[in-house]
């Protein structure tokens, strides 16, 4: 018996392997603030899931730098209406130099078909007979024989996964409420690896904080 199997492959996609790329554009005021900010307030707006992964990666990314970070709904819970004095009252109680307002628009995962991988697996079985007749030193040979193949096929679909976020964000100076910085940009995330909220949340929050670094709004300790 001889077993012969054999792939055939039509439109394959590798739906692990991709990338996270963002796009993002930042513009800081021309007149800094005159205290280097130490602590920020941070409120986010974005779906649940992804907005609890925002604020976690935010928080990191400013411990990174010397920055503490704290979730605004905390220290403002929003059980009742805040005026600006209140507000101001409270950021300066807990030493909040600046207010970092995060908007998110998410597309969520989206599913493409991406092809079909077929494999088969092919089993052959043979059967035959002879006959040898010898004449004056020469022998003759006859063979028949039957021989069945039998064929199976399975088809498994392929997907493409993507996710796209857009973000706003904005820094705003806690004691004067004057806007230090404005920046948005998009996260392309594509593959299985790469479209969780971990994965955008992580790249939306070293954007920013990059951008903000970059722009010399914040100092990491010990630069």
């Amino acid at each position: 018996m001889k077993r012969v199997v054999f792939p055939v492959l039509t439109a394959v996609s590798m739906v692990l392997s991709a990338c996270i790329t963002t796009d993002m554009q930042g513009y800081a005021d021309r007149q800094l603030p005159q205290q280097p900010i130490q602590r920020i307030a941070a409120l986010v707006a974005a779906p649940p899931g992804l907005a609890a992964s925002l604020q976690s990666s935010i928080a990191q990314e400013g411990k990174k730098r010397g920055i503490l970070v704290e979730d605004a709904f905390l220290l403002l819970p929003p059980t009742r209406t805040y005026s600006d004095a209140d507000v101001k009252a409270e950021l300066a109680r807990d030493g909040i130099s600046a207010v970092l307002v995060l908007t998110i628009g998410d597309t969520g995962v989206q599913k493409e078909y991406a092809g079909t991988v077929f494999f088969g697996n092919s089993t052959t079985s043979m059967s035959g007979v002879g006959t040898a007749t010898s004449f004056g030193g020469m022998t003759n040979v006859a063979v028949s024989g039957v021989a069945n193949t039998t064929t199976t096929t399975t088809a498994t679909p392929t997907y493409r996964y993507s996710r796209q976020t857009a973000f706003q964000a904005k820094l705003v100076e806690a004691s004067s409420g004057r806007t230090l910085w404005v920046g948005n940009g998009q996260v392309q995330a594509g593959g299985l690896l790469f479209i969780g909220n971990g994965a955008n949340a992580y790249s939306t929050a070293a954007s920013i904080f990059n951008d903000l670094q970059a722009k010399g709004l914040i100092v990491p300790t010990g630069a």
